[in-house]
């Protein structure tokens, strides 16, 4: 007698990964929640290694037309961390920091790292990342990435978008693409041939310059903006100081365009004190009108 889809499924993932293969009920029923209201229960869990971990996954996913949904924390409130495919939690494995460089201020970082464990070690060096959310000891900055989270000092530090600076993504054919600025010749030369990444930039070109006019219409002028894919950052790029970075798409996405594998951070230095003010006004719309959008 033969097996069940989620067998074929499951031994093709256990003979190709190095990382956990979870088909288990126990483990299939811990991953159907998250922080929010929804409950899902996934084919089954995987815990990858490595970069080519998760490329076998989505390329086996893939052969077996299964969907997947990447997992950090858990920590979302509207259901993005679970699915009826494979989860690919990455938090307990690749959960590193690359590489560090202190005097430039940037950090290479796996997805699976956790905020708070990112920022402890940083204080040494009086860095941190910026983004500062509610969930930071147990959100990962790969869930922030694909949420493009903000937090409560959004006004002064911008959202997760505006400190991704190069992204290594996983795309829906299992290959790996680097996504990051580039000039208008370096761009020609990644947009040819026939590989998956090539095509994404043909395309979106095509469509920020088709669609510019619309997409300056009509995406909101607000600084807290993180519904919908990013096509406004790559309106009118490159130009002088803004080039053209696919990475700023993939933030935001929520995995529906790529797995992020490994991702190049801004570091901000920490503020030189903290302090807390209170400014009274006489009703709500006046504190509305004073608020930066």
């Amino acid at each position: 007698m033969s097996g069940s889809p989620s067998d074929a499924v499951r031994q093709d993932l256990e003979r190709s990964i190095e990382g956990e293969v979870r088909f288990d009920q126990v483990s299939r029923a811990l991953y159907s929640t998250d922080a929010s209201v929804y409950q899902i229960e996934p084919l089954g869990v995987v815990l990858p290694r490595s970069p080519d971990d998760v490329v076998h996954a989505v390329r086996i996913a893939g052969r077996h037309g299964v969907s997947i949904t990447a997992r950090g924390g858990g920590t979302s409130q509207a259901g993005q961390a679970i699915g009826p495919g494979l989860q690919l939690d990455t938090s307990k494995y690749l959960n590193h920091v690359l590489e560090l460089n202190v005097a430039e201020r940037w950090a290479w970082i796996e997805p699976g790292v956790v905020l708070d464990e990112l920022n402890a070690p940083l204080r040494t060096d009086g860095l941190r990342f910026a983004p500062d959310i509610s969930t930071a000891s147990r959100a990962t900055v790969g869930g922030m990435i694909a949420n493009n989270s903000s937090g409560a000092r959004s006004v002064l530090y911008g959202k997760t978008i505006d400190h991704v600076l190069e992204l290594k993504v996983v795309l829906a054919d299992g290959s790996l693409a680097h996504f990051r600025p580039l000039g208008s010749a370096e761009i020609d030369a990644a947009s040819a041939g026939s590989r998956l990444d090539a095509a994404c930039y043909r395309t979106v070109r095509e469509l920020a310059g088709a669609c510019k006019e619309e997409i300056e219409r009509r995406f909101p002028k607000v600084l807290r903006r993180v519904g919908g894919y990013n096509l406004d950052e790559l309106v009118d790029t490159p130009t002088p100081g803004k080039p053209f970075n696919l990475a700023k798409l993939i933030v935001g996405s929520e995995g529906t365009l790529g797995l992020v594998v490994a991702a190049k951070i801004n570091l901000v230095p920490l503020p030189a004190a903290k302090a807390v003010l209170t400014i009274e006004f006489e009703d709500l719309l006046d504190a509305l009108a004073a608020t930066p959008l």
